[in-house]
């Protein structure tokens, strides 16, 4: 269960914590610009919003700061009023309209991200073991995971799941090797064939060993086909 008992905020898995800061590219949802390092609870808890993931948008320090205890709906209706009367206080810091008229469109763009099963599995299945004391820690997690992320040319959630597995992830372009008819294959190559193996592997949304699955077919078809044609 997801959920985190009222009055242990921020004891959230550190699984929990990369799902929500590497979603909208990492990036804080409320100004769109500076990099997320915290979870803000989109309705605040002293609103009673639910202390589970999701409720959990990721934010910079700033704008959860500023937010201050509203939802994003109310601090966009006050930063409208504060631009139409600056001196009555609305906001303790304006952004410019054209920032902060996206605000729930991003949220709601946001929380469907987080909500996505499959992503959710990939995090938890991935990360499930990571944990971490402190925001230093966590925070060298959060590169580690950034980087796997980057050297995918699309969202492994997103790729072919070959089984079902409680315990392991079964995605062919990260956990290819663990399909049950994997076998492991040494092919002999050199650094710029490897790389190009890689790439079009990876064009293709296809793991490398179903790429060396499929031409070692091909070569076994021909083989058969030569034996066939010597025989007759």
């Amino acid at each position: 269960m997801d959920a985190v008992r009222r009055g242990e905020r921020g004891k959230q898995k550190t699984w929990q914590w990369l799902m929500v800061l590497t979603a909208h590219r990492g990036l804080c949802v409320y100004c769109g610009r500076s990099s997320a390092t915290t979870i803000d609870h989109e309705r605040p808890v002293v609103d009673e919003g639910a202390d589970i993931w999701w409720n959990f948008v990721p934010a910079c320090e700033d704008c959860n700061r500023w937010k201050k205890g509203r939802s994003a709906r109310v601090w966009v209706r006050d930063m409208d009023l504060h631009v139409m009367h600056p001196t009555a206080g609305f906001a303790t810091r304006a952004m410019a309209p054209r920032v902060y008229a996206g605000i729930t469109r991003r949220v709601e763009r946001v929380q469907r991200e987080i909500a996505d099963m499959d992503r959710r599995e990939w995090f938890e299945l991935h990360y499930g073991d990571a944990r971490h004391r402190n925001k230093d820690e966590l925070f060298k997690v959060l590169d580690r995971c950034k980087k796997e992320l980057r050297g995918y040319p699309h969202y492994p959630w997103r790729t072919p799941n070959v089984g079902t597995s409680a315990r392991r992830c079964m995605r062919l372009i990260c956990c290819g090797y663990q399909h049950p008819n994997a076998e492991f294959l040494v092919a002999i190559l050199d650094p710029t064939d490897r790389a190009a193996l890689r790439r079009a592997a990876f064009n293709e949304r296809l793991h490398e060993g179903e790429v060396l699955g499929r031409i070692i077919r091909e070569y076994l078809t021909d083989k058969r086909r030569k034996l066939s044609d010597e025989a007759a």
